[in-house]
């Protein structure tokens, strides 16, 4: 045996023990992964990490507030793990956290379960605490660049919306371009879909309404044509692919002009940015965008000079000071719908120790495949 699997061995049966002793109530409840810093659960049922608190609150009908148990368990006979459980009248809660062996630092998996507990459906709202300058996306949640959550599928339905936003992975990248000439301060900002994410718009309209779409793009990367073509969706124009420099140069803004419309009735007008299939960069970018009356959208020249954007019926600075997501901060709210005698559960991927939450677009780390990688580190730990 090496030193240095003699040193982890030791450091795990450290922890252990000190799981063990952790279980009296009151007390928070450590966990970790072999090799890897150790979290905690607090009195309050709170998972504590270097970014925030995170805690779940829970109402609805008939949900009452009740006293919280925190308790080190461990999952599937092996994995250590902190767990809150609650009785709250028409349901109880558990909350159950462990450490999974995520590259560099792990990864904290926590699962929020509720049960109906007095044999009738029970209609609930699930919240999830973080902190008010958290960045709401799609399916995670951001502190700057640092991606400090990765959601749950369930946040594809259900999920408080603001008028419009963003609703991807993107990045925010403000003072990116170097835009030349005159022309709206938008073009000097971005959002990036890093690693090939799509850039997702959505705008409350009036059902089957049209409106002029403008698109700004200002390429400061790239200095020869063919690196980054973008495919652009406008709900209800046809489909454009755009290579900002061979349209307009580097350093040179443009604009692209669709005639969109609520083509599905859903009062909701799309617009999504992604790479074209083969793209040598997979990073689409956008810089601004426009509404206009569909009868009334002024020459490119003027959109791209700035002259045009108080006539604008919506204008947002991509990846700028007067950006949104969709979603609004702080607060992740989950309604469930839960049978007589039923349960349903939500599982949150959790940044932990300076390290971020996975991409959910990568695919790789699914709450099931965290859950059999904890559980073959510590069988392969328990045969050494």
């Amino acid at each position: 045996m090496t030193r240095s699997s003699l040193f982890i061995r030791v450091l795990a049966a450290g922890w252990a023990a000190a799981l063990a002793g952790a279980a009296a109530a009151g007390e928070p409840v450590s966990f970790h992964s072999p090799g890897f810093p150790a979290s905690q659960m607090d009195a309050q049922g709170r998972l504590l990490e270097d970014w925030a608190a995170v805690g779940v609150k829970l109402s609805g009908e008939g949900v009452v507030d009740g006293p919280v148990e925190v308790k080190a368990v461990k999952l599937d006979g092996i994995v250590p793990a902190a767990q809150a459980v609650s009785a709250r009248g028409a349901v109880r809660l558990f909350c159950t956290a462990y450490r999974a062996p995520a590259f560099p630092s792990g990864v904290d998996v926590l699962s929020v379960r509720v049960e109906e507990a007095q044999g009738k459906a029970a209609n609930v709202t699930v919240a999830l605490e973080v902190p008010p300058a958290a960045q709401v996306g799609q399916r995670t949640v951001k502190l700057g660049p640092r991606t400090v959550l990765t959601l749950p599928t369930e946040t594809l339905e259900g999920q408080i919306e603001r008028s419009w936003g963003y609703c991807d992975e993107a990045t925010s990248m403000p003072g990116w371009a170097r835009p030349e000439g005159k022309c709206d301060p938008a073009f000097r900002n971005i959002r990036a879909g890093m690693g090939g994410v799509p850039i997702r718009y959505r705008f409350a309209v009036k059902p089957k309404s049209a409106a002029g779409v403008a698109l700004g793009f200002c390429e400061s990367h790239w200095d020869r044509r063919g690196q980054r073509p973008m495919l652009c969706l406008v709900e209800g124009a046809p489909a454009e692919v755009i290579d900002p420099i061979a349209r307009w140069g580097r350093h040179k803004p443009g604009v692209l002009v669709f005639r969109a419309r609520d083509q599905n009735g859903d009062g909701k007008i799309e617009i999504t940015v992604r790479p074209t299939a083969g793209a040598p960069d997979r990073n689409p970018i956008l810089n601004a965008i426009w509404f206009f009356p569909p009868n009334k959208v002024p020459e490119p020249a003027k959109i791209v000079s700035g002259e045009a954007t108080a006539s604008a019926t919506r204008y947002v600075d991509v990846g700028g000071q007067n950006d949104q997501s969709l979603y609004p901060p702080g607060k992740l709210e989950y309604r469930l719908a839960i049978p007589a005698g039923g349960a349903k559960e939500l599982t949150f991927l959790v940044a932990c120790h300076g390290d971020s939450a996975p991409m959910p677009q990568a695919g790789t780390w699914t709450p099931d495949a965290l859950r059999r990688a904890a559980v073959a580190v510590w069988r392969d730990w328990a045969d050494k």
